[in-house]
């Protein structure tokens, strides 16, 4: 049965649970092929009425086109997506979500929600109204079209998350959604826990939970992988400045070395050799920014898919906990493989995502050895040079010279060490992503779902 749209807001806000989650699927088009009892109650559309409908049956008309703009881009890249969304529900009243898309193959989309809890939430409901007005007054001031609109919306909205300090909207999604993921869990805690569960219903939410035990263990790590990470930019960008700093100055007494080379032209070619190294230095230091945001980009994705999986792992034990309880039928568990596949190609993209991780620190690791290298080989030149500034009585001419370059090789140097320090940090906490124990339980998901369907 298909519906359109008739519901009219009506100002009131229904409050969805912490310990509920939606569920639906649909086609390419967006037309819902199923849905859970949640999304049913909430909206207060029967499953029935639900099924064949356009999923914009509970667009709510105050909610950006700009976002569902960010959302198809990333869904025609055959990416999953999450935003917060404010739904309209039959009665004219809205709720609001935290909902994610995930491609299901090549043939439609599978969307589990949950109800927003973080203080990030607050700041995007101001975004959108911000958003909103700056789309319906260029449509109706310029004349935009709804496409137009669309790409303007999502405009503002990228630029509002850089001044939130976002460096994407990849970075947004994966701290919005791994933030709701974890208040949730504090929440929501238990929730899906049925000590008196027997055969194949137990088997899927024991296989449930010690999947969470895997993943929760890969949130913890990748906290400690994200503070290095954000440490070592820091470090890179500190250690690159003095350098630049040091660079400028070795220039300077190049330029000083020069006129005295008529009469010490020895320390003028120690000054010219000297600068090659500590140009060197540099623009192996330069090197690190680029990899340093690779690696944000690597550990941005895993946060994401980690916290993806964890919903979607979630979202299992909440079927299987209504069948074991009687308020939905075995045949519900036929969603389960959709969500086994989902968090298959997750743990796909996480093990993919760990191999960069390890390439790219590897790439780090040699750049910083390089650029201590390079700086070793400055300080032999800078001894031979000072000495020789005092041997040929130059002193008069260029001790100005020798404390800032003191200064600034001696501030490069200990910024080095804290780099060299904290990449063994990094390279000590870097632990193999074992897909095996995952897929393991992946597939005990499935025989267990498939199992308890074949006794209806």
């Amino acid at each position: 049965m298909s519906l359109q749209r008739v519901a009219v807001p009506n100002g009131v806000e229904q409050k969805v649970g912490a310990d509920e989650l939606f569920f639906s699927t649909t086609d390419r088009q967006g037309r819902i092929r199923s849905g859970n009892s949640v999304f049913a109650r909430i909206s207060q559309f029967s499953i029935e009425e639900l099924v064949g409908s356009p999923h914009n049956i509970v667009r709510h008309p105050e909610m950006p086109a700009g976002v569902f703009r960010l959302i198809w881009d990333r869904l025609y890249a055959d990416r999953p997506v999450g935003t917060y969304v404010k739904n309209l529900a039959r009665d004219g009243s809205s709720y609001w979500v935290f909902a994610t898309v995930t491609p299901l193959g090549t043939d439609g989309y599978l969307s589990v929600r949950m109800a927003p809890r973080t203080p990030l939430f607050t700041t995007v409901q101001r975004i959108y109204e911000y958003v909103l007005e700056a789309e319906r007054e260029a449509a109706e001031r310029d004349g935009l079209n709804r496409r137009e609109v669309a790409r303007l919306g999502k405009e503002r909205l990228e630029e509002m998350l850089r001044r939130l300090g976002f460096h994407s909207h990849d970075e947004f999604l994966a701290e919005a959604l791994s933030g709701e993921v974890a208040a949730r869990g504090r929440m929501a805690s238990g929730t899906y826990a049925r000590p008196w569960a027997e055969g194949a219903i137990a088997e899927v939410l024991s296989s449930s939970g010690a999947l969470e035990e895997i993943l929760a263990s890969l949130v913890q790590r990748l906290d400690s992988y994200r503070t290095l990470s954000e440490r070592l930019e820091r470090a890179s960008t500190n250690v690159l400045d003095i350098a630049r700093r040091l660079e400028r100055t070795v220039d300077t007494a190049q330029a000083a070395s020069a006129r005295v080379a008529d009469t010490a032209p020895v320390l003028h070619n120690v000054a010219r050799v000297m600068a090659t190294p500590a140009r060197t230095a540099v623009a192996e230091l330069e090197q690190l920014g680029p990899r340093l945001r690779e690696l944000r980009g690597y550990l941005t994705e895993l946060r994401f898919r980690i916290a993806l999986a964890s919903l979607h792992n979630d979202m299992v034990a909440a079927f299987a906990a209504e069948v074991a309880d009687g308020a939905a039928p075995a045949s519900s568990l036929s969603e389960v493989p959709h969500l086994c596949d989902t968090m298959h190609d997750s743990v796909l993209e996480m093990s993919a995502k760990m191999q960069e991780v390890n390439r790219t620190l590897h790439d780090v690791v040699a750049e910083v050895n390089l650029a201590s290298e390079r700086l070793q080989d400055f300080y032999r030149f800078l001894g031979q040079w000072r000495i020789l500034v005092v041997r040929r009585g130059a002193e008069r001419t260029l001790a100005d010279l020798v404390q800032p370059i003191d200064e600034e090789f001696a501030a490069s140097w200990s910024g080095m060490d804290m780099l060299r320090d904290l990449v063994r940090e990094f390279q000590a906490a870097i632990a193999r992503f074992d897909v095996d124990a995952v897929e393991a339980q992946l597939t005990r998901i499935r025989s267990a779902a498939a199992a308890s369907r074949a006794l209806v």
